[in-house]
């Protein structure tokens, strides 16, 4: 087993994402679905990729979780506002 930093997630992946991204940003891409795919003999889609990526990074970031807990625990304590976006009310019914 090598030490790549995402685990294997090809058996539970059901998006799909399209975004744009640099030429360099491409390139390392493609890089790391080889890496991916040395380390778990498995294919997965850039978009797949990216979205492990992304809920990764955001599940690291203190200070994000801190204000998304902020977010959540006031919609639990309030419930929804009139006119409060769409958002705030699924991160609630989510946790």
């Amino acid at each position: 087993m090598t030490d790549i930093s995402l685990p294997a997630f090809h058996h539970t992946t059901t998006t799909q994402c399209n975004i744009k991204v640099d030429y360099r940003m491409g390139l390392d891409l493609q890089l790391y679905r080889q890496y991916y795919k040395q380390a778990y003999n498995a294919e997965v889609a850039d978009a797949d990729l990216v979205r492990e990526m992304a809920r990764r990074f955001m599940d690291a970031d203190r200070e994000f979780q801190a204000f998304k807990n902020r977010q959540v625990n006031s919609v639990r304590r309030k419930g929804p506002r009139v006119g409060e976006g769409k958002l705030s009310n699924e991160v609630g019914a989510r946790l």
